[in-house]
C-alpha cells in the first residue's frame, strides 16, 4: 500500500515514499479510505459529503472531465 499522506502530516517528512498524484491514471479510489476520498476531493475544490460510492463517482467524474480536457 502507498502511504497517500502529505509530507507536512508525517512526523519525518524525508521518509515518506509520496505516491504520483492522485488522480491519476490507474487511480484506485475504492481502495481508499472515506477520509483519504474526502482528502482529495477538498484539494480539488468538490464536495465532500455523501457516501463512499458517491465520493468514488465524483473524483471518477472529475478525472473524466480533466481527461476530455475540461
Amino acid at each position: 500500500m502507498v502511504d497517500r499522506r502529505r509530507a507536512d502530516q508525517v512526523d519525518d517528512p524525508g521518509a515518506v515514499a509520496l505516491a504520483a498524484a492522485p488522480g491519476g491514471q490507474g487511480t484506485d479510489y475504492e481502495a481508499m479510505t472515506v477520509a483519504q476520498l474526502q482528502d482529495e476531493l477538498a484539494a480539488r475544490g468538490l464536495p465532500t459529503s455523501g457516501l463512499k460510492a458517491e465520493l468514488v463517482q465524483r473524483l471518477t467524474d472529475d478525472d473524466a472531465a480533466k481527461a476530455a480536457g475540461g
